[in-house]
């Protein structure tokens, strides 16, 4: 019986095996030693992760409010929806102007507006006292959205 001798891999093959295994250990993240996690408050306990802080309960009774009323709140006996589509349907139709974008929001009851054409970029996030104006490629109106 004839024995093998175990011939040793050729250096390309270790080079080829060692690019891979060092691009992978560029996408691990770093750990960063400069980074340390603040204790949590005596007795503070956030309801989503068992863990709090100062900063985190300041910002917690500030949600909750020490009675006085919030400002984004609607004041007693005002409509809770901040928008109204409804108030603003008359002004489809028309040319979109300075004049018609203040006019809007007042009457919609909105704090805020954006007029938005059909190629144009909008962020996602949702703003329950704004009023988007839908506008077609000529900049009359095509309709109104709260958000």
């Amino acid at each position: 019986m004839r024995r093998r001798l175990h011939a040793p891999l050729p250096r390309a093959l270790y080079a080829a095996l060692l690019i891979p295994a060092f691009a992978l250990a560029a996408c691990a993240p770093a750990h960063d030693e400069s980074f340390e996690e603040e204790a949590p408050a005596a007795g503070v306990v956030d309801a989503d992760t068992g863990a709090g802080s100062a900063i985190e309960t300041e910002s917690s009774q500030a949600e909750i409010g020490d009675g006085a009323q919030d400002p984004m709140s609607p004041a007693p006996g005002q409509a809770t929806t901040p928008c109204d589509t409804e108030a603003v349907q008359g002004l489809i139709g028309q040319q979109g102007s300075e004049a018609v974008y203040d006019k809007a929001p007042q009457d919609a009851g909105a704090r805020q507006y954006r007029a938005l054409g059909p190629q144009d970029a909008a962020t996602m996030d949702f703003l329950e006292d704004r009023l988007n104006i839908e506008l077609d490629a000529g900049g009359k109106i095509t309709g109104f959205r709260c958000g």
